[in-house]
């Protein structure tokens, strides 16, 4: 029987109030084993944990737990469905933005040759009634867009080596992915910049030895030169409070800020260099490969061409709905197909100059932190005071194993008798005649 049915029924048994004692005689399991599936239990059963005033730690369960053990089960089994159905709702979503290119030239170029063979039908009746043509058909040649001049066959292969090596280097992204990648780019590259920026505060705590001045976190922030924020270090409450830090004031007036639990590890460790600025990632235009954002641009520009050419025949289109299936198919759609190959480069374009406009912003607050920076270089005699008194403050403590008084790896009994540190003791047996 698994542990966690012998654990549940043991539970049932013992009146929904066990001990880890109880569990464990009742089931036969190991204890390191039954306090694991106990508090799994307690933990997914919606159980309740509870200590007496001599410290006995008991567990407390609702008689429906196993009820409420199911739900929770399929509320999991539901929300990884849902996350597969989201996920593949997201790939199609992406996906569509190829496909819609590919039905919209494929449907404008069929309406045009349908067009051109109603009109030359409609040019030969006019021509033997004396009519003029309703049409007028643009010869225009587009070529085999695969063929190239004057080609070399080794040269080609050569360059399709070195593109295959190139490519299998990288995440392969489709072309159809590479159309919404075109059109909408692929997200921001700066997503997980707090989270960064906390990381390399913290470092920069520890490395000055849990004391530091406000000046020397601004490189990591987004303070400008004549904000309020400066004269009374307001940008060091989030950071004073996520580090669990406090202020320190000398008699000058300076201050700095102290986190207690940032000066305390377990092991020596080699400092590491931490960046003295924090860089935020210019946003790419696209980071599908080169070859395929020309081909989506290239089949972008030539939906656009074709749907203008059907948008300025649509009067004909219209005429010659009635004598082609495809031509009346595609007549109440012309607008649309017109409207979709604007977008399809107006969305880019537009995105372009947003994201030129966006990275100079980021390179403005890029550079701000790098002026930052430089000031901590080459302090002013003020801040070179507030660096001093910082670096009195700072103290690294270290925790070693041999200072351990307590570890739940071990017994109670096995546990060092902290008392027999004590001087007084130590002197008795300084003092104890040998034998």
């Amino acid at each position: 029987m698994a542990a966690r049915t012998q654990v549940m029924e043991a539970v049932e048994t013992l009146g929904y109030r066990v001990t880890l004692g109880d569990v464990a005689a009742s089931t036969g399991l190991a204890l390191p084993e039954a306090r694991r599936e106990l508090l799994t239990l307690a933990q997914e059963g919606e159980g309740h944990l509870q200590v007496s005033g001599r410290g006995d730690i008991s567990y407390s369960f609702s008689p429906e737990f196993r009820q409420i053990l199911n739900r929770k089960q399929r509320q999991s089994r539901w929300a990884q469905i849902r996350r597969k159905i989201w996920n593949a709702c997201l790939y199609l979503f992406r996906i569509s933005f190829g496909i819609l290119l590919v039905v919209s030239i494929v449907l404008i170029a069929l309406a045009l040759i349908a067009l051109q063979m109603a009109s030359r039908g409609e040019q030969s009746n006019n021509r033997r009634g004396g009519g003029m043509p309703i049409f007028f058909w643009p010869h225009l040649w587009v070529g085999n867009p695969f063929w190239a001049p004057y080609p070399s066959y080794p040269q080609t292969r050569q360059r399709r080596v070195e593109q295959h090596r190139s490519d299998s280097s990288e995440k392969e992204m489709s072309f159809l992915e590479a159309v919404y990648s075109f059109l909408f780019g692929d997200g921001n590259p700066n997503a997980d910049l707090e989270e960064e920026r906390y990381r390399l505060i913290g470092q920069q705590i520890r490395q000055s030895d849990g004391v530091i001045s406000g000046e020397q976190v601004l490189p990591y922030l987004e303070v400008e030169p004549n904000s309020p924020q400066l004269e009374y270090e307001d940008y060091m409450f989030p950071i004073l409070v996520k580090f669990d830090g406090q202020p320190q004031v000398n008699e000058t007036g300076d201050i700095v800020y102290v986190f207690p639990e940032l000066q305390v590890q377990a092991s020596e460790r080699k400092p590491r260099r931490v960046p003295t600025v924090l860089e935020e990632q210019r946003w790419p235009f696209s980071l599908a490969p080169q070859s395929k954002l020309v081909l989506a641009g290239g089949l972008g520009g030539l939906n656009f061409v074709l749907a203008l050419i059907l948008f300025s025949a649509r009067d004909q289109v219209a005429v010659l709905a009635a004598e082609s299936g495809i031509l009346a198919l595609i007549s109440p759609l012309i607008g649309l197909l017109m409207a979709y190959g604007t977008l399809f480069l107006t969305v880019p374009l537009l995105r372009w100059f947003t994201l030129r406009w966006r990275n100079q912003r980021l390179a403005a607050r890029n550079q701000r932190r790098h002026t930052w920076a430089e000031q901590l270089q080459d302090p002013s005699p003020h801040l070179q005071t507030k660096l001093a008194f910082a670096q009195e403050l700072g103290q690294q403590q270290l925790v070693s194993e041999e200072e351990t008084i307590y570890s739940t790896d071990r017994d109670l009994i096995e546990q060092r008798d902290y008392e027999l540190d004590d001087p007084r003791f130590r002197s008795l047996l300084s003092n104890e005649p040998s034998s």
